[in-house]
């Protein structure tokens, strides 16, 4: 047989990855390499289909051999983003590292030295990285959105209203997850998450199925299965979903076998798509013929979506994770409650409201203190007030910080109680507070397991919900406390979480609705010790009335309304 000319190889190889033929393109480019081993560009390639398929071995092996050819500088920055992939974040930077020695303007390799130096928390470094990758055009849009990303983990807020107003005005697109912890638009946070998913049309796939005659079968995608606030919220619904109705299934990505082994028995069957390529996964999805399939995940970091299309499920539907809309048309119907989104803002959603009857947080009903502790071993004064916030800090802003510290200054004795995510965070905000009050009023807490933060969050006398990105866990646990907690309601989703959450509870006394009733409330609650008692007595008389850590009751309404989609 003739052998094939350079040419006709590079066509056929072209014409196989336009059409996804993956493997005979691998076969292929064996070929094309045996007959022509002096064309490096023929092994980059391999090496690209490799990593495109997710065979990572195969594509490290093949970048390593063109490490010293005229191909270095991609075959380094590509095993920068394979171990970047793979959380060996030390290789990742290295790789950069190498690929920018030999082309200093090599802005991939740029962007994917700072994600990685990001990952390894090395904020600062990552930070004048991302700065100097927005001057660049092809890099403009990612380099914000990670500059974005540190400034709010480090409490950086020198260029806050510079940010606010480029997103504000949609002048850059950014994951909906640091828009709406920005913006409290619903209108703007919808055109930004249209842009993001590359869906500016709002065609729905037929709605009309009607309700199978048998059981139904009910699929939950989730990829936080493990130490997570996503996983300590739903785990013990899947307990109670009548399985008389349902064949429920999970599929799961990104789990620890720990919590796998504490639920799996309440599954039909318990599928494991790490390892599955999307096509792989999305088949999957097809081969089971889901009447409705729930993501818990969504648009959140590690997500799955890109395996999910119209032919996924009869039905999907976005709940719980990411509190905002998805901006995709992929979504049929969102889980969720008449607070947290009004029926007036439907039109700033793809995803059709389907209304939980109280509050769209499930809520696993459980309060497990491991021993009662004290202050002091936690570094909290014997006799002080304390203020406690100890959301993430991506969730603070400037604004509400300001009425924090008014508050402190206001009143002698009292300590404002953060999460301590990391050193420049601190440092940043005390930089912030500058010689406005005593330093040591401000106290941090390192993260602790998940039953001993319970036992310490007992210490918190009144708990501050953040402005524009709420408490979610954290604002449950509070309330499961009977900690009296003061939230400033929104106009957005991510803004109104916890009042949903009082609201369930009866405790609209808790939610304000502009920054001089919160400021007020705070102050209340500080100078009134009887005041905070009497509120305390009436959290712990409304949870035991309530349904809001019912998880029998909130199962129940949870069945009844996505049957509603059927009708």
């Amino acid at each position: 047989m003739q052998q094939k000319s350079l040419n006709e190889y590079i066509e056929q190889i072209k014409n196989l990855v336009q059409s996804k033929n993956y493997i005979d393109c691998i076969e292929l480019l064996h070929n094309a390499i045996r007959d022509f081993p002096q064309e490096n560009k023929l092994k980059l390639n391999l090496g690209n289909i490799y990593k495109l398929v997710g065979k990572n071995s195969q594509a490290i092996d093949v970048y390593l051999s063109l490490i010293n050819s005229d191909f270095s500088a991609f075959a380094n920055n590509n095993l920068s983003l394979i171990y970047l992939e793979l959380g060996e974040y030390d290789k990742s930077i290295e790789h950069a590292k190498n690929a920018l020695d030999i082309n200093d303007d090599y802005h991939d390799a740029k962007y994917n030295l700072a994600l990685s130096l990001f990952e390894k928390k090395d904020y600062t470094e990552s930070l004048s990285i991302a700065k100097n990758l927005i001057n660049f055009e092809s890099h403009k849009a990612k380099a914000y959105e990670l500059k974005i990303r540190i400034e709010q983990l480090i409490c950086d807020w020198s260029s806050y209203e510079d940010t606010n107003e480029l997103l504000s005005k949609n002048k850059i697109i950014v994951h909906p997850f640091l828009h709406i912890s920005h913006v409290m638009d619903n209108e703007k946070n919808q055109i930004n998450a249209r842009y993001w998913t590359n869906q500016l049309s709002n065609n729905k796939k037929d709605n009309s199925f009607p309700r199978p005659k048998s059981k139904i079968k009910l699929g939950f995608l989730c990829g936080e299965i493990r130490n997570h606030p996503t996983y300590y919220l739903i785990r013990n619904l899947f307990k109670h979903i009548d399985k008389e109705i349902f064949s429920v299934f999970m599929f799961s990505y990104n789990h620890n076998q720990t919590e796998k082994n504490e639920i799996v028995q309440y599954f039909t069957d318990f599928v494991d798509l790490d390892g599955l390529d999307d096509n792989d996964a999305n088949k999957c999805l097809r081969d089971y013929s889901l009447d409705i399939l729930i993501d818990l995940t969504t648009i959140i970091s590690h997500n799955r979506q890109s395996i999910l299309n119209d032919n996924s499920a009869k039905f999907i539907i976005s709940y719980l994770a990411f509190p905002g809309t998805t901006g995709s048309s992929l979504y049929d119907f969102m889980l969720t409650d008449k607070t947290v989104t009004p029926g007036t803002q439907q039109n700033y959603f793809e995803e059709k409201f389907l209304f939980l009857p109280n509050t769209y947080q499930v809520n696993n009903g459980e309060v497990n203190i491991t021993e009662i502790t004290t202050r002091e071993s936690f570094g909290l004064p014997a006799d002080g007030l304390i203020l406690g916030s100890l959301n993430q800090s991506f969730k603070l802003d400037p604004v509400l910080f300001e009425i924090w510290l008014q508050i402190i200054q206001k009143h002698d004795n009292t300590y404002l109680w953060l999460l301590d995510e990391n050193d420049e965070m601190k440092k940043n905000i005390n930089n912030f507070i500058g010689d406005r009050i005593d330093l040591k009023r401000i106290i941090y807490a390192k993260r602790l397991d998940y039953p001993e933060h319970l036992s310490r969050i007992q210490h918190i006398d009144i708990a501050l919900d953040t402005r524009i990105y709420n408490g979610h866990t954290t604002s449950i646990e509070m309330i499961q406390s009977c900690i009296p907690l003061v939230t400033l309601k929104g106009n957005h989703f991510a803004s109104r979480v916890s009042a949903s959450l009082l609201e369930a509870l009866n405790m609209d006394e808790l939610i304000t609705t502009n920054i001089d009733d919160y400021k007020e409330t705070v102050s209340s609650l500080i100078e009134n010790k009887t005041m905070r008692n009497k509120i305390k007595n009436t959290m712990r008389v409304q949870l035991k009335e309530s349904s809001l850590l019912d998880i029998k009751l909130f199962a129940e309404s949870f069945q009844k309304t996505i049957l509603k989609i059927f009708t």
